[in-house]
């Protein structure tokens, strides 16, 4: 799972506290500590980016409501911001999650996810991506 926080709140220090509490180990991916790698042995695995860029603040604004089995709602990102991120990241299983997204068949902001692509100079694997046959 991955997950985009608008703030750490109090600081990353207290944030990665209050993980620890609730049974969380927590490794750093950056020492800035934007992006903290967490692991639970009953949850599992997920990545926890704080936002810190206008882009990051946009796709939070755009999120949009779901709602889970136990009638939870919960803030998703769109698809095309999903998409971008992991664009960013670039890591194989991102790749891979672009690919699945794609597949899926997911209508897409075309226009929005050419934007942030050529903001953030990874529109040469997007374009691989779109049209894996090129």
């Amino acid at each position: 799972m991955d997950l985009l926080l608008a703030d750490s709140g109090p600081g990353h220090s207290a944030l990665e506290a209050a993980l620890v509490a609730a049974g969380w180990s927590v490794r750093r991916a950056s020492a800035e500590g934007d992006l903290l790698r967490l692991r639970h042995t009953v949850l599992g695995v997920a990545d926890l980016l704080i936002a810190g860029t206008d882009y990051q603040q946009e796709a939070l604004l755009r999120a949009r409501e779901e709602t889970l089995l136990n009638e939870q709602p919960v803030r998703v990102l769109t698809p095309e911001d999903v998409i971008v991120h992991k664009l960013i990241a670039g890591r194989s299983q991102d790749i891979a999650d672009i690919e699945a997204i794609l597949s899926a068949g997911v209508p897409l902001d075309e226009n929005y996810i050419e934007r942030w692509v050529q903001f953030w100079d990874v529109a040469e694997l997007w374009s691989a991506l779109r049209d894996p046959a090129s």
